[in-house]
């Protein structure tokens, strides 16, 4: 199966590296015989100024480029991609994508969210800062989950352009933030944030560090897409006999 994963911006937002690092970290988490591939949205020319590069963990880009998703999904599908993941966990523009096509779109927000859910009525969520603390409350609402959430915790740790990043230190800052919502009652994390876990930051290591399970979004996102591009084949597999 072929899988687009769509950066949360143009491809000048991930310059130095970024871009091809994701697909190194998300690649083994995919079975044998999916192809993911790495997509962007369109640049700041062609989008009528919509797509730019926006500071990391304000919510913005997901917030404003959502408009773009649903034609770039849409392209995806012409390409002949059996599913798209979208590499924000805010999941911009979620569900008009997946009204323009017949394809799995999925939200790796959404996706960790529903998980958590699945082991726990006290789910601690860490964001990337205070500016993006009501926009993931909104889409806990939206989901219906408002009822398993304990809390909402910001990391609030700047982590620079890719090239400059200290794993460690943005570990020990995720680690912090996570293990206040542990001190609340908090027995699962649902991290955001996809530039800390996966690429910088293990969710292993930091639950062994607070001692309950910390979801990696990444890992749910690919291990829903390919049960759902499965179960689509299936449907459209002529019966044996």
């Amino acid at each position: 199966m072929r899988v687009l994963l769509i950066m949360n911006g143009s491809r000048a937002r991930y310059a130095g590296g970024a871009d091809e690092a994701r697909l190194r970290v998300w690649q083994p988490y995919c079975a044998p015989g999916t192809q993911l591939e790495i997509g962007y949205l369109p640049d700041e020319d062609s989008s009528g100024g919509v797509a730019r590069n926006y500071e990391f963990g304000t919510a913005d880009a997901a917030t404003r480029q959502a408009v773009l998703y649903p034609d770039r999904c849409a392209q995806a599908e012409q390409e002949g991609y059996d599913a798209v993941i979208m590499h924000c966990c805010s999941d911009p523009g979620l569900e008009r994508a997946r009204a323009r096509v017949s394809i799995p779109v999925i939200g790796p927000g959404e996706a960790t969210l529903r998980a958590g859910a699945m082991l726990s009525r006290a789910i601690g969520m860490t964001v990337p800062s205070d500016k993006s603390v009501k926009h993931h409350r909104e889409q806990v609402t939206e989901l219906g989950l408002d009822d398993r959430l304990l809390g909402i915790e910001p990391i609030n740790r700047p982590i620079g352009a890719y090239a400059r990043q200290d794993p460690r230190a943005m570990t020990d800052a995720l680690v912090a933030a996570a293990q206040r919502l542990v001190d609340r009652g908090a027995d699962v994390i649902c991290p955001t944030g996809l530039a800390f876990i996966p690429v910088r930051v293990a969710a292993a290591e930091v639950a062994r560090r607070i001692r309950v399970p910390v979801l990696d979004p990444a890992l749910l996102a690919v291990r829903a897409t390919e049960t759902l591009v499965a179960s689509v084949a299936a449907a459209r597999t002529p019966p044996l006999g």
